[in-house]
C-alpha cells in the first residue's frame, strides 16, 4: 500500500507540468508588485534558480515553504544585493522546528531606492521635492512532513507597494510540496507562489494621453490588476554523492500570469560537504542568462554551521549583479 501511495505521488508531479504549462499566451505586463519576483539568495542564484525542490533553510520561504521541514533546530538567514538604478533589495528569515508540530518560520524582504526628485510636464528637470521607493511583503510560514518522504508548507503573506501618492496594502500565500525519492536522491516539488486578489492602488491621475483629461483637469481611477503568481515545478537529483564529492543537477520550469514560460538549469558541487561551486543558466528570460557562485559551510558548535554564499548573475543590457547571502544554524 506504502509503495502504491508513493507512485502515485510520482505520477502526479510528472503529470503537473502539463497543466500548469498548457497555456500559450502571458500577457507583459499586467501584474503588480514585481519585486516579488527578485529571487532572494546567492545560492539560488548561482543555480541559476533551479532551486524549487533544494531549498532547505530559512530561504525556502522565499522559494518553496515546504523545504522548510529539513531545518534540525533553529535557522536564520539574510541576503542583499544592489540592483540597477541604485535600487537595494534585501531579504531575512528566521526559522524554528518544533517537534511533532512542525517547523514555522518569519520572513521579510524589502525593496528600496534612494532619494528621487519628482519632475512634472512643467518642470521636467525637478521640482526639488524629493521622494524614495520602500516596497515590502512580511510573511508568516509553516511546513510539515505528511510522510517520511512527502512535505508540504505554506506562508501567509502582508505585500505592501507604494509609489510617491499612490499604493496599496494586500495579503498574498505560497503553497509548496517536496517528494524525496531514494534513487539516486530524486526529488520532485512544485509551488505556487505569490497568489492573491487583483488590486488598485489609491488615489487618482490625470491620463496626458487623454486630452480631455488634460484639458479639464478630470482625474481617471487607476485600473486593477493582478499579482504576479508563479507556478513553478522542479527536479533535482545526485550526480556524484560521496564523503569527499557531491555533485547535483536541478532544473525548474516556471509558468508566470505575466510572461512565457521560464526554465533555469543548474549544478552544485560540493567538497567535503564545505566548499561549494555552482552555475546554471536561465532560458527564456527577458534579462539574464549565465550564473555563477561560490559558497562555504563552517562548522560551529555541537551540528550547527554558518554558511557563506556569493553569487553573479548576467543581466544582459543591464549591470551584472552580485549577491550576498549568510545563513546560521543554532
Amino acid at each position: 500500500m506504502k509503495r502504491l501511495y508513493n507512485h502515485t505521488i510520482i505520477w502526479i508531479f510528472l503529470l503537473l507540468p502539463t497543466w500548469l504549462f498548457a497555456q500559450g499566451f502571458a500577457p507583459v505586463g499586467s501584474a503588480v508588485a514585481q519585486f516579488l519576483e527578485i529571487g532572494v539568495g546567492a545560492r539560488p542564484a548561482g543555480m541559476g534558480a533551479a532551486y524549487t525542490t533544494l531549498s532547505k533553510d530559512a530561504e525556502a520561504v522565499f522559494w518553496n515553504p515546504a523545504g522548510l521541514v529539513e531545518i534540525k533546530d533553529r535557522n536564520f538567514f539574510t541576503s542583499y544585493n544592489r540592483w540597477p538604478a541604485e535600487i537595494s533589495f534585501v531579504g531575512a528569515a528566521v526559522a524554528m522546528n518544533i517537534d511533532r508540530i512542525g517547523t514555522v518560520a518569519l520572513s521579510v524582504k524589502q525593496l528600496m531606492t534612494d532619494d528621487m526628485e519628482i519632475t512634472t510636464i512643467d518642470q521636467p528637470n525637478g521640482t526639488g521635492t524629493m521622494f524614495n521607493i520602500s516596497n515590502y511583503v512580511v510573511g508568516l510560514s509553516y511546513a510539515r512532513y505528511l510522510t517520511d518522504r512527502f512535505s508540504v508548507g505554506v506562508t501567509g503573506k502582508v505585500v505592501h507597494e507604494k509609489y510617491w501618492e499612490h499604493g496599496y496594502t494586500t495579503w498574498a500565500f505560497d503553497l509548496g510540496t517536496v517528494y524525496r525519492t531514494d534513487f539516486h536522491g530524486l526529488r520532485l516539488g512544485m509551488s505556487i507562489l505569490h497568489f492573491g486578489p487583483e488590486i488598485t492602488f489609491s488615489g487618482n491621475y490625470i491620463d496626458y494621453s487623454d486630452s480631455r483629461s488634460v484639458d479639464v483637469g478630470k482625474t481617471k481611477s487607476f485600473e486593477s490588476y493582478s499579482m504576479p503568481i508563479n507556478f513553478r515545478f522542479g527536479v533535482s537529483f545526485d550526480l556524484i554523492n560521496s564523503a569527499q564529492n557531491q555533485l547535483v543537477a536541478a532544473m525548474d520550469m516556471i509558468h508566470p500570469n505575466n510572461n512565457i514560460e521560464q526554465y533555469n538549469v543548474g549544478m552544485e558541487y560540493g567538497f567535503t560537504d564545505t566548499f561549494f561551486l555552482r552555475g546554471g543558466y536561465q532560458f527564456e528570460s527577458d534579462q539574464g542568462g549565465v550564473c555563477f557562485g561560490t559558497g562555504i559551510k563552517i562548522p560551529v558548535m555541537n551540528e550547527n554551521a554558518l554558511v557563506l554564499d556569493y553569487a553573479y548573475s548576467d543581466m544582459g543590457v543591464l549591470e551584472q549583479i552580485h549577491r550576498l547571502s549568510f545563513a546560521v544554524s543554532f
